[in-house]
């Protein structure tokens, strides 16, 4: 009912906004933007005990179209497809499609938008790009939320944010869900309680600035998301970088808090997460350290998010982990290999021995654009290997194709 909601929104918006604006549905429509991107995804994990291996094979994309703004306002859709391709029925599904294999097509995004007094505002179906509530795309399709936006660009370099959202849809899900099942979709995946969380929606305020110093460049965020009765989390970001020589300093630090508010009905909450990376690049080169530290909860995470340590399979998530990690990325452009990169990357991952157990991830990607061949394609090969002190031992591999591509109308 509430998909049908927001669709019948839509198609009355573009019947009489632009009769409004004295002018037609035909230039509303024809002057509008068409964009995409095709997906081959193939995704295999491997265990070294019992555990069934996982694997799901992908063919879709995203299809996004706008329309030309009238007085201001504009229609937007998009559609995303995962369908699957060479199913083996003795591998459990990965992730990249449905449970059982099951080809997830759907909707993404369906929203109207305006834009007036240096603000941009958006209700619907709409995919987010803030620090914890992200579209976190690793998988085939990206995550999606529904409900109402605003941000404002008033004052010069400083960007602020308003979010209302009562739904989301995850990678592989068919439909949204509000944003209370996502909570307790994640608290039955990472602890295995089942909880009966407040219907409520989330609420967020966020702002970023880029900062003005001789020499420095940077940006600053900091953004407050609260879901009544459920819990609230503040986070707080630096990116700053020089050039010293022919060399690029940078470190962004940050800082994550979560508390459990109210009526608590997603569990006691009361964590924290801050770390910082602290890298240069020099000649193609870039070289990255990572240091993270957890609180006395588990981060809880439903929809996206800005860990300080995300790895191929694992992330800086679990109670008083503690991380340190390295990368070591190269760009092969000044060996003549225009579009080619690649990097290793590891990661240490200790927790106390009565809450867990310790581990090492270890990372290995290539990726090679090839818009010489065709523009827009793009190639990618990745490699885990995860070995833990008690447990199962584990590799994963992902292949990824893409083509991106845009056309007029």
């Amino acid at each position: 009912m509430m998909k049908k909601n927001y669709l019948s929104l839509l198609v009355m918006s573009a019947i009489a906004l632009p009769a409004a604006a004295d002018t037609t549905l035909d230039q509303m429509f024809s002057q509008g933007s068409l964009r995409g991107e095709l997906r081959l995804f193939d995704f295999t994990r491997d265990f070294d005990g019992d555990t069934n291996t996982k694997h799901d094979t992908s063919l879709g994309g995203l299809f996004y179209y706008n329309t030309a703004a009238v007085n201001g306002i504009s229609i937007g859709t998009s559609f995303a497809s995962a369908n699957s391709l060479w199913t083996n029925d003795s591998d459990s599904f990965y992730g990249l499609v449905g449970p059982n294999h099951e080809n997830v097509n759907r909707l993404q995004e369906y929203f109207i938008q305006g834009e007036w007094w240096n603000t941009k505002f958006k209700y619907g179906a709409q995919e987010l790009r803030t620090p914890m509530m992200n579209p976190h795309d690793i998988r085939a399709i990206p995550r999606t939320f529904r409900g109402f936006t605003a941000y404002n660009n008033s004052v010069d370099n400083l960007t602020l944010s308003a979010l209302y959202i009562t739904d989301s849809m995850g990678w592989f899900d068919n439909q949204f869900v509000t944003v209370a099942e996502a909570v307790a979709s994640e608290v039955r995946r990472t602890t295995g309680r089942v909880v009966e969380v407040a219907d409520n929606p989330v609420y967020a305020l966020g702002g970023k600035y880029k900062l003005q110093f001789d020499g420095v460049k940077g940006a600053a965020d900091l953004w407050h998301y609260r879901m009544e009765d459920v819990f609230n989390q503040t986070f707080v970001k630096l990116n700053l970088s020089m050039n010293v020589g022919d060399a690029n300093l940078y470190v962004t630090p940050s800082y994550l808090t979560q508390q459990s508010s109210g009526k608590e009905t997603a569990g006691e909450l009361d964590t924290y997460q801050y770390g910082a990376h602290l890298g240069v690049k020099y000649a193609g080169l870039n070289l990255t350290y990572m240091y993270a530290k957890t609180g006395d909860d588990t981060v809880l995470t439903p929809w996206g998010d800005d860990k300080v340590v995300i790895q191929q399979v694992n992330q800086s998530a679990r109670a008083n982990e503690t991380v340190n990690a390295l990368r070591v990325a190269y760009d092969f452009d000044k060996l003549g290999a225009k579009g080619l990169s690649a990097y290793v990357f590891y990661g240490d991952f200790d927790v106390p021995e009565t809450s867990g157990s310790d581990f090492r991830e270890t990372n290995f990607s290539v990726s090679y654009s090839l818009d010489s061949l065709m523009k827009g394609l793009s190639v990618r090969a990745r490699h885990a290997i995860v070995d833990y002190d008690n447990g199962e031992d584990l590799t994963d591999t992902r292949f990824y194709i893409k083509y991106k591509f845009t056309l007029g109308i």
